[in-house]
């Protein structure tokens, strides 16, 4: 079923909405129609004229498609892609896709950079015929036929078109008076055995086109090379590029000319039409003979700038070629090319016979990457899948044959490779299991858009790959070269789907293979094997498996001698039987999979050793942390650092598991020494994660610790006193399942109990000198009861969140709602920022100390001595003078301006607070982020509690925010009487400097608690 089944087009008469209900309908039967009927696929010739301006960057063309209907279908309407479109506003599917993925450089471009196609005027048969845009779709149009197109029969479509070419946002445009000409003429969208498929261009999603003969006339200004889709029959052409390969002129640049040519190239059995042209282009030639004795002409079109790197690039291509049609099946075409090019969709983009190659760093990365997009020329040129439904018959297939063809074409060059352990894990494992180990991955068989940027490299790029790996070794790399050969010669030029795939590879191998079909492309099972037992009977060795996951497959044990495979044996689900080996002295472990090709979540379990006193993993301990492929489970050590006013510069140890991505237990303990203190100090995680197949996402229980000095006191006495807290937090944190992996809407809860104890001071007169001095009274404890739940949703434009929050104990109950919004500017970056507050609290009367609950009360603004669930990192949380004093947190009132030297601080209420914080970018550029503030606050008896009378207090000024926004300096300019009257009268000197604050917002990052707490150098 396609992604379009009845939907009713915006036209405005009741005769037209009435003739796209019809549509509408005959849309959607055909669609269910289809599902199950016959192969079959329409054809579809082109004769193109197209001529470059390239003075106004404009392609001006006329094209006449002959569209011959091979379907059993009478067809009434025909869906035409004009892809240019896509470039015309901000109201495409592409910019959608592009801001949601915060990506808004097309979305903030000037019209002048955008583009667009026009000057259309569809006919059929030379008839006029009525088009508009589907579902709102400019990039999509439906054509009326003027009468029922039967089985068998063949229309005329002709159209003149003008394209406006854009900048290079995405594939098309142009960069200067270098031209990517990809998606530029209409062509129509693909009709098969499911119906109609009108996909509107995306830049994470490809195409899907109908195959046909292309004849395509190209006038450029005569300065200009050409590289195409087709072979060029312009003799006088071929004749000059055959001089620029064997005497490579100089580029000049800038240089123009009125004079134009024209080229001619042609090519039966395409799909798709692609040309690239630049004055600045070299070129680089070789000509592969493949064993059948078909010649093909490789071609590199590159710039003088990368002539280094692309020196051997279309030998690249030919043994690439040679690879493919040794182990797939032959190149049909006579030609193939590559072009260095300004692409800004990843990094290349194939079409077919010619490919754009992105910007490279490396020889090596070069290589890579033609390698991929040659490889293209069989999985999306010759078996044209439907790339927009089910990506990894494309991008899968693809680079799986590219991380085969690649290693062939290094080893048989012997090309120097450095690729060290984190590039090869990053390029492997490491990208999927960053989502599988967080259960945040999608199903391989999903289609391009429903996936997120993430997963569409990690699941499509390489679980894919890998899975077809897997599949590989348990049939065997001449069965499974088998089943590529015929799957290859049943379907090439032809639209396969992933259940004609599989028909051939389970008839050609004679293997029932639900466990790669279904459980491992269609859902999301993980796959994580293990040796559960090894038992030595007689002259036999038994190894027990199981699957610790849903997942069923196969599963392959090795006994190994030192580095080398001895023997292998397959074990099939449900794993009842054992893999039985001869008794060999000589082996020394048995594994599952050595080579680690599997997508695993885990192959610390897949080894278990016959001597030694650690059978399965021995302890290890290492510096810094790692990647989570490793074999062992180690302990990292990492130095520890700290600073706080009263214990100074610590400094310790953090012994922790922590790696990336983690498994589901994590700790971290860091004990450090204060060398001001001279005491113990330090922090502690300890969490362990839970992930629900159903609604919930993920519930982390931890546990989460600290103990530092707080206050000191050296009154009268030589060694001064330090006061201690200890604090205690286990909490259950709650994700909800998001109803669309893409979705950025975000749903926590939180839950958790706090233990704090404190020492406090008392003082007394010594009755030796009879001076007072401090003595420190035994720990208070205080138990705290905390509910929280905040929806977020971190769209790319206006961005928002909401928080409701409950917190206690048997004195006191806090209820406060809070909520964020940014509203954008028409400018990158720049925005307007709201934050509202609404408290209320409620004095239970049970206190024994009534003061006590004075730091508990809603604020204005946020100290040190206001966190008493010690959940910020204050430098001197209970100083009241100096600058390490002048730190502050938004929470609660979210106001700028401390007032600590009054005994009742301004803007303390024990009933309710409502306060409103704004925050503007400026228009501007500068050095560091730099935004306006201001601050509005009203509470209970605010009349009353403030000297002024006044029922609202306000603050307002400028902030500069350093280091991605973890460093905030507020530099207050405007404010209300009281604080005016608080500034005059306790600093009569510095006015300005003394109410300068800033905060730490290392607990404010975009995180949930539990990650926050792995931040856990907290003071």
């Amino acid at each position: 079923m396609n992604d379009y089944p009845w939907i009713c087009l915006r036209i405005q008469t009741t005769l037209q909405r009435m003739r796209v209900l019809i549509f509408c309908f005959l849309f959607f039967c055909a669609t269910r129609t289809h599902a199950q009927k016959s192969y079959f696929q329409q054809q579809c010739d082109f004769t193109i004229d197209v001529r470059l301006d390239d003075q106004s960057h404009i392609l001006r063309g006329f094209e006449t498609i002959t569209y011959i209907n091979q379907s059993p279908d009478t067809l009434r309407y025909i869906f035409m892609h004009v892809y240019p479109n896509a470039f015309k506003n901000d109201k495409s599917d592409y910019t959608e896709q592009q801001v949601r993925q915060g990506k808004t450089e097309f979305y903030y471009s000037s019209d002048d950079d955008k583009g667009f196609i026009d000057s259309l005027d569809f006919r059929i048969n030379n008839d006029p015929v009525v088009a508009s845009n589907f579902n709102n779709h400019e990039d999509v149009q439906l054509l009326e036929l003027n009468k029922p197109l039967l089985p068998g029969q063949q229309i005329t479509i002709t159209t003149p078109f003008r394209v406006v070419l854009p900048l290079i946002f995405s594939r098309m445009g142009h960069k200067g008076q270098r031209y990517q000409i990809s998606q530029w003429y209409p062509k129509p969208a693909v009709y098969d055995r499911k119906g109609w498929h009108p996909y509107p261009y995306l830049d994470q999603g490809e195409f899907y086109s109908e195959f046909g003969n292309y004849t395509v006339h190209i006038e450029v200004p005569s300065l200009y090379k050409v590289a195409a889709s087709g072979v060029c029959q312009t003799a006088s052409e071929n004749e000059e590029i055959k001089q620029w390969i064997s005497k490579p002129e100089r580029t000049e640049k800038n240089i123009s000319s009125t004079a134009t040519k024209q080229l001619t190239f042609q090519q039966n059995q395409l799909h798709d039409f692609a040309w690239f042209a630049s004055k600045d282009y070299k070129i680089d030639y070789t000509q592969l003979t493949l064993p059948s004795g078909k010649k093909v002409d490789c071609y590199s079109y590159y710039l003088e700038k990368n002539a280094r790197l692309y020196e051997k690039s279309s030998a690249m291509i030919a043994k690439c070629i040679e690879y493919m049609s040794t182990h797939v099946g032959e190149y049909p075409y006579s030609q193939a090319s590559i072009v260095d090019g300004d692409l800004e969709a990843g990094g290349g983009m194939e079409y077919p016979m010619v490919a754009v190659i992105g910007a490279v760093q490396s020889t090596r990365e070069l290589q890579t990457v033609i390698v991929h997009e040659i490889v293209h020329n069989w999985f999306y040129g010759i078996l044209a899948s439907n790339e927009r439904e089910h990506p990894w018959m494309d991008e899968g297939l693809c680079t799986f044959y590219e991380q085969q063809a690649d290693k062939s074409i290094t080893n048989n060059e012997q090309v120097p490779v450095i690729i060290n352990k984190f590039e090869e894990a990053f390029n492997g494992r490491f990208t999927f299991l960053l989502a599988a180990l967080q259960h945040v991955d999608q199903p391989i068989d999903e289609t391009s858009a429903a996936f997120t940027p993430a997963n569409y490299g990690g699941i499509v790029y390489r679980k894919a790959p890998a899975m077809l790996s897997y599949l590989q070794a348990y049939l065997g790399n001449d069965v499974f070269e088998t089943c590529m050969k015929n799957y290859f010669s049943t379907w090439k030029f032809k639209h396969p789907q992933p259940d004609d795939f599989r028909n051939v590879v389970e008839t050609t191998s004679n293997k029932k293979l639900d466990w790669f079909f279904d459980d491992g492309l269609r859902t999301t099972d993980n796959i994580d094997f293990k040796i559960s037992n090894v038992r030595h009977y007689k002259d036999k060795v038994e190894v027990a498996v199981r699957s610790r996951t849903s997942f069923h497959g196969p599963i392959p044990v090795q006994a190994c001698i030192g580095d080398s495979v001895a023997a292998i044996k397959w074990i099939e689900y449900p794993y009842s039987t054992p893999a039985v080996f001869e008794e060999n002295p000589l082996v020394t472990s048995y594994v599952i999979d050595k080579s680690a090709s599997l997508p695993e979540i885990k192959i610390s379990n897949n080894r278990i050793k016959t001597h030694g006193l650690f059978k399965y993993t021995k302890p290890v301990i290492r510096i810094g942390t790692g990647l989570n492929l490793q074999k062992e489970h180690p302990l990292y050590l990492l130095p520890a650092l700290g600073y706080n006013a009263y214990d100074g510069f610590m400094l310790g140890i953090i012994a922790h598991n922590l790696r990336i991505p983690n498994h589901p237990f994590q700790f971290a303990l860091a004990p450090m020494y204060g060398f001001n203190s001279k005491q113990l100090t330090g922090t502690g995680l300890l969490a362990y994660s839970i992930f629900p197949k159903q609604y919930l996402q993920k519930i982390t229980l931890s546990l989460t610790g600290n103990s530092f000095h707080h206050q000191r006191s050296k009154l009268n006495i030589r060694t001064p006193l330090f006061l201690r807290h200890v604090k205690l937090a286990p909490s259950a944190e709650i994700i909800f399942k998001k109803k669309e992996a893409i979705s950025t809407a975000h749903n926590v809860l939180n839950a958790r109990y706090v233990y704090v104890a404190n020492e406090s001071f008392s003082y007394s007169k010594d009755p030796v000198d009879s001076l007072v001095k401090p003595r420190k009274e035994p720990m208070e404890v205080s138990h705290y009861g905390e509910i929280d739940f905040k929806h977020s949703n971190t769209r790319t434009l206006n961005p928002f969140s909401y928080d409701a929050h409950v917190e206690g104990n048997q004195e006191y109950l806090k209820i406060g709602v809070s909520g964020n919004a940014r509203i954008d500017y028409n400018m990158k970056n720049k925005g307007f920022y709201v934050r509202a507050y609404a408290g209320k609290f409620f004095d239970l009367g049970t206190s024994k100390n009534p003061f006590s609950l004075r730091q508990r009360y809603l604020t204005s603004t946020t100290v040190g001595d206001n966190d008493y669930l010690y959940d910020e990192t204050f430098i001197a949380r209970n100083e009241q003078t100096g600058f390490q004093s002048q730190q502050i947190t938004i929470r609660e009132g979210g106001f700028k301006l401390p007032t600590l030297q009054y005994a009742s601080p301004i803007g303390v209420s024990d009933n309710w607070l409502l306060a409103l914080n704004l925050r503007s970018d400026l228009p501007v550029k500068l050095p560091v982020k730099v935004q306006l503030f201001l601050d509005i606050a009203t509470y209970a008896d605010a009349f009353k509690l403030n000297p002024s009378g006044q029922k609202a207090i306000y603050d307002g000024g400028v902030e500069f925010h350093f280091i991605q926004d973890l460093v905030v300096v507020y530099v207050p300019l405007i404010m209300s009487k009281d604080f005016k009257d608080y500034t005059k009268q306790m600093y009569p000197k510095n006015r300005l400097l003394n109410t300068i604050s800033f905060a730490l917002n290392f607990g404010q990052l975009p995180m949930t608690r539990t990650q926050q707490a792995l931040k856990f150098l907290k003071f």
